[in-house]
């Protein structure tokens, strides 16, 4: 069977469904030898998954997914192949986790104020102990019926000009550039159609002036992206001379296919190469 690979996936020391070893365990049963966990703003699952993946043959890559402080859409920049233990990591994700902590405090705010009867309480014992985040408040919501499933909650409620909204801080982009970068590791755009851009011209300005921050890469196989949006990202991370990193954001949750970045069509592995001759990732 073909090499399979996924450098974007997520466990519950973020947002996602699985603990570490046990995503480690799905992604072997589902063919995936190379992982990359990318917990959002957070390395805290990091030193469990590496010592679990030892002893199940599984290639680990330490990383962690940003959020950019970003006016437009959503910007979302990927470290891979991080040295976690860098002493920065801590202060700015135990920052980073406190402001996470209050927003959710002030989602579920809004959403009583709306009459949407949820807890902050049950918001935790749905993290079961882990970083608390939107996907936490969602998964109460549709455990209480106010939505059929975790996709139909972010149409209705959280997100801006809904009921639960509360604006996230976030990192800014050479801060994040910078520590991934000092902890040997390599900066890639996530999902850059998630950031509205507008048009492909305007995507190249940006890249452009990222580029001269010490952006490395771009996340090209992206579940949210189509063959012609990869195609075109393709070109642009060609054009600037970017490494290209593909994904498939597993939660667990939202009907993603680990291994995969549309539904049929694998993560190319043959990308590996390229992070490879940059970074020991």
């Amino acid at each position: 069977m073909q090499k399979r690979i996924d450098l974007h996936t997520h466990t519950t020391a973020s947002d996602g469904i699985y603990s570490p070893p046990a995503l480690i365990d799905y992604a072997r049963e589902n063919g995936v030898s190379t992982l990359a966990i990318t917990d959002h703003d957070t390395i805290g699952g990091l030193e469990e998954a590496l010592r679990y993946a030892e002893t199940v043959d599984m290639e680990l890559i330490p990383g962690i997914e940003f959020s950019i402080d970003y006016t437009g859409g959503t910007f979302h920049l990927v470290g891979l192949g991080i040295d976690f233990r860098h002493p920065g990591y801590r202060e700015v994700t135990e920052w980073l986790q406190h402001e996470r902590d209050m927003r959710i405090v002030r989602m579920v705010d809004d959403l009583r104020a709306h009459d949407i009867a949820i807890s902050i309480d049950e918001v935790r014992s749905e993290s079961a102990g882990a970083s608390i985040g939107r996907p936490h408040v969602a998964r109460v919501l549709v455990k209480k019926g106010y939505a059929p499933s975790v996709p139909d909650v972010f149409k209705e409620y959280l997100v801006k000009g809904k009921p639960g909204y509360a604006k996230k801080k976030k990192i800014p982009l050479g801060d994040a550039l910078t520590l991934i970068r000092d902890s040997g590791g390599i900066s890639a755009i996530a999902h850059p159609i998630s950031m509205n851009f507008g048009d492909f011209d305007s995507f190249r300005t940006m890249v452009r002036g990222y580029v001269s921050e010490g952006l490395q890469g771009i996340e090209v196989y992206a579940s949210m992206h189509t063959p012609d949006e990869v195609r075109k990202f393709l070109e642009i991370a060609e054009e600037f001379g970017l490494l290209v990193t593909g994904g498939s954001d597993f939660h667990g949750d939202k009907n993603e296919r680990i291994g995969f970045y549309l539904p049929e069509t694998p993560i190319p592995a043959d990308i590996l190469d390229g992070l490879k001759s940059i970074r020991r990732i």
